[in-house]
C-alpha cells in the first residue's frame, strides 16, 4: 500500500560542521584526502616522467623545487600526520588486546604504532640516500 505523504526530511543548512568542535575536526580529517590526491597524482606524474627519459625526469625534478611544489608537499606531509594521528588513537578502539587477563591500555598500543612508522620512514629514507 503506498501512501500520498511525502516522507520527513529535515532541512540541513550548509554549515552543519560548524556547529561543534567536533564536527569541525571531522571535517578537517575528512579534508586531509585532498593533499593525499595532490601528491599520489605528482607521484605518478614522477613514475610517468621516469619512463620517458632523462629530459623528462630533469623537468620533473624541477617542478618538484618549485616553491609552491614544496609548499604543497609541506601540507601534504602535515595532513598525512594528522591523518595518521587520528588513525592510531582509534586503533586501541578496533583491536582490544588482551595481555595477562587484563585489557592493554591505549597508550603503548598508540606508541608502538608510531615507533614502526617513525622506524620505517627512516629505513626507507636510508635506502633512498644510499642508492
Amino acid at each position: 500500500m503506498t501512501t500520498k505523504r511525502n516522507p520527513y526530511c529535515r532541512p540541513v543548512e550548509s554549515g552543519w560542521w560548524r556547529s561543534l568542535p567536533f564536527y569541525r575536526f571531522y571535517m578537517l580529517r575528512e579534508s586531509t584526502a585532498i593533499p593525499a590526491l595532490w601528491f599520489s597524482l605528482e607521484l605518478i606524474f614522477g613514475v610517468f616522467a621516469l619512463k620517458h627519459g632523462a629530459e623528462s625526469w630533469a623537468g620533473y625534478v624541477a617542478f618538484l623545487q618549485h616553491p609552491v611544489t614544496l609548499l604543497l608537499n609541506v601540507l601534504a606531509l602535515i595532513a598525512a600526520l594528522l591523518h595518521s594521528k587520528t588513525w592510531f588513537d582509534l586503533a586501541p578502539k578496533a583491536s582490544i588486546i588482551i595481555v595477562k587477563g587484563e585489557k592493554l591500555p591505549p597508550e603503548p598500543l598508540i606508541k608502538g604504532l608510531w615507533i614502526i612508522m617513525v622506524v620505517l620512514s627512516l629505513a626507507v629514507l636510508a635506502a633512498a640516500l644510499w642508492a
